[in-house]
């Protein structure tokens, strides 16, 4: 493919700082949480410390569950952590769907709800409205009011449940990538946001620089990752690198990135000291297509790359924001610098990112 050149990579681990900001969830998070436990070397996420205030409101038992927003019922799936004691502080990730998806089919792709629960996170998956199903990125008026059905829905959760108002994160794929990107910029509630197969661009409000991943495969034909026309729409779309390094510019990230390749074909591009100590990352998976890297759907797609099929996106997804939070100490190994003198091709990172 274009672009496509050999890379000698420099793979390096670095110390990463968190970022600053302030959730902005009602309540007093001295009350709630206190900076969540890690188990050591493990990457699981554990519950902070023990809740002050109470819950008056009944709490919810995993499985489907709706809620009414200016005369709409809006449906979403909820899972909870295993051993889940409703006493402690619980990181809460949002997982949103693709355009014509549901919740059902967005839990069979990113399995999130399954692996996110493992390692201690509640995990609301929702569904959008119309026929086709789409989220309304743009906000436009007289459509679904999404963000304000997610706002509703996290103080419901707020209410019912524990959580850390410094570990909320937002997560999708495709239209439910980009209406997370524009989700964590219109609220100062998420810590991080991980987008697949959707570098979607979002501005910030000036001082809020959400932790920000995206996952893209090289030979996406519907979002195409070097750039171009969007399938089924006149939309033209600037290459992910290039999308990864405006919000890099915008952090004010150290413009130098650090590439990693740690897993056969995927190659990770981090932009790190940025305002406050963010960090944004792409994950490039060559020969990726649209689909979920990892899915059952991509594990069968035989046009889908050995990467796109084995990548554990979701597996990243969870690291990435287990070190992110609003309390903006993540937790990474000390600084370790390895070389790796083995060239790999892939595309070219550096000039797609320009």
């Amino acid at each position: 493919m274009p672009g496509v050149v050999a890379l000698t990579l420099v793979i390096v681990v670095q110390l990463v700082h968190g970022f600053a900001g302030s959730s902005g969830v009602s309540g007093s998070v001295s009350d709630k949480a206190v900076p969540r436990r890690f188990a050591a070397g493990s990457g699981i996420s554990t519950a902070g410390s023990s809740c002050v205030s109470p819950r008056p409101a009944v709490p919810l038992l995993s499985g489907a569950h709706s809620l009414v927003l200016g005369g709409v019922r809006r449906y979403y799936r909820l899972t909870l952590p295993v051993g889940h004691d409703g006493r402690h502080a619980y990181p809460l990730i949002f997982d949103f769907h693709g355009f014509k998806a549901d919740k059902e089919l967005e839990e069979q792709r990113s399995r999130m709800g399954a692996l996110g629960s493992d390692r201690g996170f509640i995990v609301v998956t929702p569904d959008a409205l119309g026929t086709p199903r789409r989220w309304n990125t743009l906000g436009e008026p007289g459509k679904a009011d999404d963000f304000g059905f997610v706002n509703a829905l996290l103080d419901d959760l707020d209410a019912r449940f524990c959580l850390d108002d410094r570990a909320v994160y937002a997560a999708g794929h495709s239209n439910g990538a980009e209406f997370a990107a524009a989700l964590v910029c219109r609220s100062g509630r998420f810590a991080a946001v991980a987008m697949v197969s959707s570098t979607f661009e979002v501005r910030c409000p000036p001082g809020r620089t959400p932790a920000t991943m995206a996952v893209h495969g090289t030979a996406d034909p519907s979002v195409p990752y070097a750039g171009g026309a969007v399938a089924g729409g006149p939309a033209h779309i600037s290459p992910a690198p290039a999308v990864i390094r405006a919000y890099a510019d915008r952090y004010g990230c150290n413009p130098t990135p650090v590439l990693t390749e740690p897993r056969g074909e995927v190659i990770i591009l981090r932009y790190v000291d940025c305002l406050g100590g963010a960090e944004v990352r792409l994950d490039t998976v060559t020969g990726g297509t649209h689909l979920w890297p990892a899915s059952p759907e991509a594990r069968r797609d035989r046009s889908d790359s050995a990467a796109g099929r084995s990548f554990d996106a979701t597996g990243a997804i969870l690291d990435f924001f287990t070190v992110h939070h609003m309390d903006h100490s993540p937790v990474m190994p000390p600084r370790v610098a390895l070389v790796s003198n083995s060239p790999r091709r892939g595309p070219d990172l550096r000039r797609l990112a320009g």
